[in-house]
């Protein structure tokens, strides 16, 4: 069967999965990006694949801490005030979503769409060889106290019911299981379990497919899209950010798959997209073998940071990955953050203290949408697609989004219903 051409604008991993999944099913691809695959957002983010953890930002529990992430300079979510046009009607979208109904709705067709992604990374790091550091280590979400505790086994009922496997740990059982954390005994109250969640090195796992890609004759553009031109209804054509025009071939379709750049590129024919940075700081530090480093992906509830182990031998290293800004359009990161985030880091580690002070901070602005939920499919302009806004889910959610847009492409119903339709 001939399938028309497609052309993936944004090599992260939310580009790089569509296309690799789109090529498999026969479709001609090739992806623009001026920049080296995986070397934007998709960088050094936490490195966990949270299948089990997909909760939206959105949700009820949140509006009695705006107060502290808008005043609070240590609260580990910082919503920075700023005369921004796109921020006010993005945060009044978000405080909308802040209803447990469509926080439900949408924890239950985010872990939906994860758990269509998951057997497709499995498939392509074995089929296709793909070394990224991938571990299936579990995952524990720490709890500093008996309240959160009990919550979180409410939240643990609601996940049961969609075919999550979790269990609750008390105090003991947990530092039984990660000795490296003993030294926090007297803080900790428990953890959530999650013995499926695995981890790996995003900016590796792109590296990999693009070099299959690359190996099967998928086509780099290094260019930047500059502008997108409509006529009557259709695409016709993409500017390169070097002013030549590139004419789509009939039937061609283009998947707007740029993280940011997104909301820009479809606004300016008339599609608009609720996107919004939200800033993240990690941290990157070699491992030694005796090291007192947890062994299972560790996320500290109270303090929204995760600790990720990667990599064997000479090439160990935790990722140490926090705070989530929203700060306006620009990755600089700001000095107090880091320090904040440092000293967290220290504290939960305080043997590897040195080394955390001297690791160089990374930042990455991931598109985020108020309700949480990515936008893709069909932008209703004919030859026009987008896959946008996976937040900070992006390395769970790009194989389960790459296959529902494939899925779409190919004449059927997308598989995860509440992405239906339009991005509007």
């Amino acid at each position: 069967m001939n399938r028309a051409p497609v052309t993936v604008v944004g090599a992260g991993v939310t580009g790089l999965t569509t296309a690799l999944a789109l090529h498999e099913a026969g479709y001609p691809v090739r992806i623009v990006d001026p920049a080296a695959p995986g070397s934007g957002t998709s960088a050094a983010n936490g490195a966990q694949l949270s299948w089990a953890f997909v909760a939206p930002l959105a949700e009820p529990g949140v509006l009695p801490q705006l107060p502290g992430w808008l005043l609070g300079s240590d609260s580990p979510i910082r919503w920075v005030p700023r005369l921004d046009p796109a921020l006010p009607g993005w945060g009044l979208q978000f405080l909308r979503a802040c209803t447990p109904r469509r926080a439900r709705a949408t924890t239950a067709a985010l872990l939906e769409l994860a758990a269509l992604g998951r057997p497709q990374l499995d498939d392509w790091r074995t089929r296709l060889e793909l070394d990224f550091d991938w571990r299936a280590n579990g995952k524990l979400l720490l709890y500093r106290d008996a309240e959160a505790l009990a919550k979180a086994g409410r939240q643990v009922d609601f996940q049961r019911r969609l075919g999550v496997e979790q269990r609750l740990i008390e105090r003991d059982a947990l530092l039984e299981r990660e000795p490296a954390l003993e030294h926090l005994r007297d803080q900790l109250a428990g953890a959530l379990w999650t013995p499926g969640e695995a981890l790996g090195d995003c900016r590796r796992f792109c590296e990999a497919v693009a070099d299959h890609l690359a190996d099967q004759g998928v086509a780099f553009v290094k260019r930047g899209v500059a502008r997108l031109e409509t006529r009557h209804g259709r695409l016709v054509a993409w500017h390169d950010d070097r002013g030549e025009r590139h004419v789509l071939d009939t039937g061609e379709t283009l998947i707007v798959a740029a993280g940011l750049a997104s909301r820009r590129l479809l606004a300016e024919v008339g599609i608009q997209i609720p996107l919004y940075p939200l800033k993240g700081y990690s941290l990157t530090l070699p491992l030694d073998a005796g090291d007192a480093a947890p062994e299972a992906s560790v996320t500290d509830g109270a303090h929204k940071m995760v600790y990720a182990r990667l990599g064997q031998g000479d090439q160990r290293r935790l990722r140490i990955a926090g705070i989530a800004d929203l700060d306006g359009w620009q990755a600089q990161p700001r000095a107090p953050r880091i320090e904040l985030l440092k000293r967290r880091a220290c504290a939960f580690l305080p043997a590897l203290a040195e080394r955390i002070t001297a690791a160089e901070p990374w930042t990455g602005l991931r598109p985020a949408t108020p309700d949480g939920r990515p936008r893709l499919g069909p932008t209703g302009i004919d030859g026009l697609w987008v896959n946008a806004g996976q937040g900070a889910l992006g390395w769970t959610l790009a194989p389960g989004s790459a296959l529902a847009l494939r899925t779409a492409l190919d004449g059927d119903a997308i598989a995860i219903a509440a992405f239906r339709g339009t991005p509007a």
